[in-house]
């Protein structure tokens, strides 16, 4: 049976032409290496269209192993992650890394358009470029967004089993291009924006760093700042959408996951270092927010 003529085009038939050939057998194993592409998966998107939704589910969210790339559309505001804010104006995003606990502060009106896109990734070293930089959108970086938005809403493919796949090359290629960017001086470096507020937050964060891990507590920061316990939570209620109480609970949590990957302290040690009152108390409360043991937990990581 003849195959059918392919027809090519001079220029792919040149540069095939132009491959040089394998000088020897160990040539043939040794090809283009990643270094930025991470293997991505279980990609999941949604939305938030107000200020009370986007305030609600990030009061009711806990640190998790999942990354989270957040994209505002419409309507600037602040995110706080890990105690760092920024400034998202529209066309900005900002990638948010596992075991990181971030909220939402200062939105300029009830109404929005904010875009989610959570994922797990097995090579997170190779987003760490990413960590803590503020992402300017270009139109074709909004081009390949649609197109993941599509594709998950199911506009985009006939080809429904290959859709995960697409999504997760999509959004790795989109990520990989960002790291090479920013490594490169292409895009912007250091561009932490900080929110420019007199408020609470300042005086709130400084006498949080100040306190004792026992004082870990609404009450020594209520008699620091000078309030009441009953004026410190509404005011931060009122301020930053979220409750003091889960504001503090994921604060000492991040704390102890920072120690465990990063020192050589016993668990009774980081539990005593955090504000816990026993090591059994601080092995529940991390089973409840992370998902699992401590000791697990430390031995993946």
């Amino acid at each position: 049976m003849r195959l059918p003529f392919v027809e090519l085009k001079d220029s792919f038939r040149r540069a095939v032409a132009e491959l040089p050939a394998p000088v020897s057998s160990l040539d043939y194993f040794a090809g283009e290496k990643r270094s930025y592409l991470a293997a991505i998966d279980e990609v999941l998107l949604f939305s938030r269209e107000s200020v009370a939704q986007l305030r609600r589910r990030s009061a009711e969210s806990h640190l998790h192993k999942r990354f989270v790339l957040v994209v505002c559309l419409e309507t600037g505001g602040t995110m706080s992650v890990d105690g760092i804010p920024f400034v998202l104006h529209p066309g900005e995003g900002q990638l948010v890394f596992p075991q990181s606990y971030h909220h939402f502060t200062e939105l300029a009106q009830t109404r929005l358009l904010w875009l989610f896109l959570t994922f797990e990734c097995s090579e997170p070293e190779k987003l760490v470029s990413l960590r803590q930089e503020k992402l300017t959108l270009g139109s074709d970086d909004f081009e390949v967004l649609e197109n993941v938005v599509n594709l998950f809403t199911g506009k985009a493919s006939e080809l429904k089993a290959t859709r995960g796949d697409q999504m997760s090359g999509l959004l790795s290629h989109l990520l990989c291009d960002w790291c090479y960017r920013l490594n490169t001086g292409q895009g912007k470096k250091a561009s932490i924006t900080r929110a420019p507020s007199a408020g609470l937050w300042p005086r709130f964060t400084q006498q949080l760093e100040a306190l004792a891990p026992e004082d870990l507590r609404v009450a020594p920061l209520a008699k620091g700042l000078g309030l009441s316990e009953r004026h410190l939570r509404t005011k931060f209620q009122l301020q930053f959408g979220v409750s003091i109480g889960t504001y503090l609970r994921n604060y000492r949590m991040r704390r102890a996951v920072g120690l465990m990957t990063s020192s050589e302290l016993t668990l009774a040690e980081i539990a005593d270092r955090c504000g816990y009152r026993s090591l059994s108390s601080f092995c529940r409360a991390f089973q409840k927010q992370i998902g699992e043991p401590p000791a697990k937990f430390r031995e993946s990581h």
